[in-house]
């Protein structure tokens, strides 16, 4: 079964019953164990709150390369278009300008989606990072 990101949280009481469940037994309450039970119980939600999950780690590392290769091409359009320019001094300022403005739209962008988004963040971060530096970039291309 394929893994998906979480656009919501789960609560306390739903952590402890399953870690309840998967320490003790499925029919065990988590009221009727013992302080120091009830404490492993809490050490387990927090040491398993720690750990990273391998497929979202491998979908990240994925996207992260995809990140790059745009990043390449936007390079060498830019290079192309100084390259084809009559005032070559003109567009290079133009083109970083308009790099320099994607940069900071897509960490604006990320920044935001990030804080508004809660447990879904990593994937409003992606796409707040992409709309924010795509439309940041735009608008100074047509500046």
């Amino acid at each position: 079964m394929a893994e998906r990101m979480k656009t919501s949280g789960v609560t306390l009481n739903e952590l402890v019953a399953k870690k309840t469940a998967s320490m003790f037994g499925p029919k065990t309450n988590f009221n009727s164990l013992s302080e120091t039970q009830k404490n492993q119980v809490y050490a387990g939600i927090v040491e398993s709150v720690g750990k990273s999950n391998p497929q979202i780690n491998l979908r990240m590392m994925k996207l992260s390369r995809a990140a790059k290769g745009v990043m390449v091409l936007s390079i060498g359009v830019s290079v192309y278009e100084i390259y084809t320019s009559d005032n070559k001094a003109l567009e290079t300022g133009r083109q970083v300008a308009i790099n320099g403005a994607g940069i900071a739209g897509g960490w604006a962008g990320g920044t935001i989606a990030g804080l508004m988004c809660g447990p879904g963040a990593p994937v409003c971060v992606l796409l707040g990072g992409f709309v924010g530096g795509a439309l940041a970039a735009w608008e100074m291309g047509n500046w």
